[in-house]
């Protein structure tokens, strides 16, 4: 059985994109992901996400916080894959949310991961969502 922290460098130089409003949550997941090699990207909102993806280039992967200030995540992350399905998102929350898994299925995630966020799991889910 492979290790997903010692195969973490599977990420090396993809593009991850997170969005969520809560500065610790973004300092914790730079933390988890920085020595994956990854590029790291950070947006707070719906609105600045709108903003990045026309004006940077398309990210590997991603991982939005299910409740943003100004919008839900998993529909926001819908309606960015109606535009550009070829996008990979997961979705993240702090929230046990009936039904979650499933929506964000049906809406085109590629998953999702609840807080507290096990490192392991997370990259485990990521190289295969970047594979």
């Amino acid at each position: 059985m492979s290790d997903p922290v010692n195969n973490a460098m599977g990420l090396t130089g993809k593009r991850i994109l997170i969005v969520d409003d809560d500065t610790v949550s973004r300092i914790f997941l730079r933390e988890l992901l920085v020595q994956s090699g990854a590029v790291l990207d950070f947006v707070r909102n719906g609105y600045e996400l709108q903003k990045y993806i026309g004006s940077n280039p398309e990210p590997d992967v991603i991982l939005i916080d299910v409740k943003l200030p100004d919008a839900d995540g998993v529909e926001l992350a819908a309606q960015l894959l109606a535009k550009k399905p070829g996008l990979r998102v997961v979705a993240e929350t702090a929230y046990a949310i009936e039904g979650l898994d499933e929506k964000c299925r049906d809406y085109g995630l590629k998953g999702c991961v609840y807080k507290p966020i096990n490192k392991d799991e997370l990259l485990k889910l990521l190289l295969k969502v970047v594979e």
